[in-house]
């Protein structure tokens, strides 16, 4: 019971602070309302003057088949749908590429129609395009129930104040990102045929010079054998002549005996009137007779033969078998297939890879691609410019003011309220 007495004194100075409290807000009614009234009024003014803001819009999907087809009809390409889509996509999203599309078109006049002085160009460009959007497909739930049967488009947004100008700009770019990736194709595929012509040539080069040193090793191989055979020929001449001087020698001998004996004896002329039938005599010397050569030829003849054996200068024609040896040796010396080899200047048609090669080679050399009509994506909708403006919530923004305001002008009343002096504070 004794704490009831401060309870209630509390209460009443509890009481007596809430309505001085809010009798300091009754007091600066007009300070509140004034406030809030002329921000409002503030607020109400900016968004009539606000410029109207644009969107412009391009939907677009992957490349169709017979695009893709062709890309991949070049030599050394082989893209998908997706992949060429990408490249697209990419193209698309680059804020330097849409920079280039800007200056290219010369959208700086465009965006600029009044000529005004631009203290930085690269700053007012990407101020320009910096609403520029690239945005993936939205399938809603019904899509997702229902089933999506034809592929999602992508779209590329823009806003800004002329619904005329961004709409024709990103027409051009999509339009600029389109026939770049194609080109950018193209150029990648030069590059890899430049990159094979090259591989090419030195893998032509690399077989001729190895063909080359074949050909000079199978050269000497060949000169090698021929040398040796010639060598194995020569020898076999050789002997020959050997044999047959010796056999010269020996008979030149017998024959010296036999004059000898002959002239001992008397026997100086020939005794071949003996036989009857003279054609049918053998006068060859050294041949077996049952006459001794002494006897049937006679000293005179037998010295003649000795003077013709002693005065022959070669006993070759009377080798028969050099006929054979002589032949076989030219036939050596004038080997056909060594000259050949060493007559050919061109290994190039004797190897089936440097064919082949070639072949390679026309092919990519005059193999031509019809690009026209080709894309890397399949335009869904272009961009149209809109007659009305986006949503830019002025009510939303003038409640806002209102409410911001009124908060701000009730707080700066309880600080001025705070700030007063007491009156019931004595002096």
């Amino acid at each position: 019971m004794p704490q009831s007495k401060p309870e209630v004194q509390n209460y009443q100075e509890d009481e007596i602070d809430l309505r001085s409290l809010f009798n300091s807000l009754v007091e600066r009614i007009f300070l509140i309302a004034g406030l809030t009234g002329f921000v409002t009024v503030l607020a109400i003014l900016y968004v009539n003057n606000l410029t109207p803001t644009y969107k412009a819009t391009s939907s677009f999907t992957s490349p169709s088949a017979i695009s893709v087809t062709t890309i991949n009809k070049l030599n050394l390409i082989t893209e998908t749908k997706a992949s060429i889509f990408s490249k697209f996509l990419t193209q698309l999203s680059s804020k330097d590429f849409q920079k280039i599309a800007f200056v290219e078109g010369d959208f700086l006049t465009l965006f600029n129609p009044d000529n005004s002085p631009i203290d930085d160009v690269d700053v007012f460009i990407s101020g320009t395009t910096s609403s520029v959007r690239v945005n993936t497909p939205s399938m809603t739930k019904k899509d997702q129930d229902l089933g999506f049967l034809t592929e999602p488009p992508y779209s590329v947004t823009m806003e800004g104040a002329s619904a005329e100008s961004i709409s024709e700009y990103l027409n051009t770019l999509v339009a600029m990102a389109n026939s770049k990736t194609i080109i950018e194709l193209i150029k990648h595929n030069e590059l890899k045929i430049d990159n094979r012509l090259e591989e090419i040539s030195l893998e032509r080069d690399l077989l001729l010079e190895l063909a080359e040193k074949d050909r000079f090793s199978e050269i000497e191989r060949i000169k090698e054998q021929d040398g040796q055979k010639i060598r194995q020929i020569n020898d076999q001449i050789d002997r020959a002549r050997y044999m047959a001087k010796v056999d010269r020698l020996n008979e030149i001998e017998v024959l010296t005996q036999a004059a000898l004996l002959a002239k001992s004896l008397g026997v100086e002329e020939n005794n071949l009137n003996i036989f009857k039938n003279v054609n049918a005599v053998n006068i060859a010397i050294g041949e077996n007779n049952n006459l001794p050569d002494w006897y049937l030829y006679g000293e005179k003849a037998l010295l003649a033969r000795i003077k013709l054996l002693e005065g022959r200068m070669s006993d070759d024609p009377f080798i028969p078998e050099l006929v054979t040896l002589n032949y076989q040796l030219n036939e050596v010396q004038n080997n056909n297939a060594l000259k050949t080899l060493e007559a050919r200047q061109d290994d190039g048609p004797f190897l089936p890879e440097i064919i082949n090669l070639d072949i390679e080679k026309i092919n990519l050399e005059s193999r031509i691609v019809d690009m026209n009509g080709v894309n890397a994506m399949k335009l869904s909708q272009i961009s149209i410019p809109l007659k009305s403006p986006i949503n830019q919530n002025k009510r939303l923004i003038v409640l806002l003011a209102f409410i911001g305001s009124f908060m701000m002008s009730i707080f700066l009343t309880l600080i001025m309220s705070a700030l007063k002096p007491d009156e019931k504070t004595p002096a």
